[in-house]
């Protein structure tokens, strides 16, 4: 069972990693579909149809994984660490994961928002307090439907 006391939260260091080995096992492999179907300069040269395709790719896969993964990514797979409803800390709903996606821009754009957690006992960041969201390590959760 999940106890905040154990400080299970994932801290920044493993979340950063994660979000770097998602770029390597999600991100990249899109670009090089999406470069081999558009050539390898449509992105560059702002071919907005290889740009949306791209776009939807990404947000296609990540959801489907953190949606039909129990909250992981490759990246969060491999740090044993998950996305989770932050009330229940089982399972997010699809339309959490939704907002956390989108929301993860504004914690870009703000910079702010992905240091929050360094200042936050559970460690959310502004993506994760807007979604309703938490990152956990994985073994202390009882994954159950939210």
């Amino acid at each position: 069972m999940f106890n905040q006391k154990n400080n299970t939260y994932a801290n920044f260091g493993v979340r950063a990693l994660a979000v770097i080995m998602d770029i390597f096992m999600i991100t990249l492999p899109i670009n090089v579909v999406v470069g081999l179907i558009f050539g390898f300069d449509a992105l560059k040269n702002g071919n907005e149809t290889a740009g949306t395709v791209q776009f939807s790719l990404s947000i296609i896969v990540t959801l489907a994984f953190w949606h039909f993964d129990k909250g992981r990514t490759p990246g969060k797979r491999a740090f044993s660490i998950r996305v989770v409803d932050a009330k229940t800390l089982g399972e997010a709903p699809l339309w959490k994961l939704v907002i956390r996606y989108f929301s993860y821009f504004l914690s870009m754009i703000s910079i702010i928002g992905f240091f929050l957690p360094f200042f936050r006992k559970d460690r959310r960041a502004l993506h994760d307090l807007i979604a309703g969201t938490s990152v956990i390590f994985k073994n202390e959760i009882n994954m159950k439907k939210a």
